[in-house]
């Protein structure tokens, strides 16, 4: 098995939530430690981060460049605070370095190609991986009170 590593450049990333328009829905239950979240998936996750300890900062703006085209603007639901982490992939069990975590939809198998695309350029230019996860799985996470990862 190779061993892992945290490759993550992090020049120029400020942690500092962005208000992406959480506070404008009418999902005032959504709200954990004074932070509105724009989804379901997104409050339990911020609730099972607490509760395992993980420092994170949510909706961190970061600005990817695509040479030749136009720049590309993702903000990743969780960023870890530069702090890097081994996911255990239950399926299959291998491992990766992750920094940071995006709660999209309902199944595991179907999340949009943007959502895909704009991860892995943020991994391929700054060695920054976002994992995406889906609220059914956050939801079995948070039954069983861990997500699977370790500090690396």
């Amino acid at each position: 098995m190779a061993e892992l590593a945290d490759k993550a450049n992090w020049n120029g990333v400020t942690f500092k939530s962005t208000d992406v328009g959480a506070g404008t829905n009418s999902k005032t239950h959504l709200i954990y430690k004074g932070i509105q979240y724009a989804t379901e998936g997104e409050f339990l996750l911020a609730r099972l981060l607490i509760k395992m300890k993980v420092p994170f900062t949510p909706n961190v703006k970061l600005l990817l460049k695509r040479p030749g085209e136009r720049d590309v603007i993702y903000v990743p639901d969780f960023l870890f605070n530069k702090l890097a982490f081994v996911w255990r992939d239950e399926a299959t069990g291998q491992e990766e370095v992750v920094h940071g975590l995006e709660a999209k939809g309902l199944n595991p198998n179907h999340f949009s190609s943007k959502a895909k695309e704009k991860v892995a350029l943020l991994k391929a230019s700054r060695g920054i991986n976002v994992r995406l996860v889906c609220t059914k799985q956050i939801r079995a996470w948070l039954a069983a009170g861990t997500l699977p990862m370790r500090p690396l």
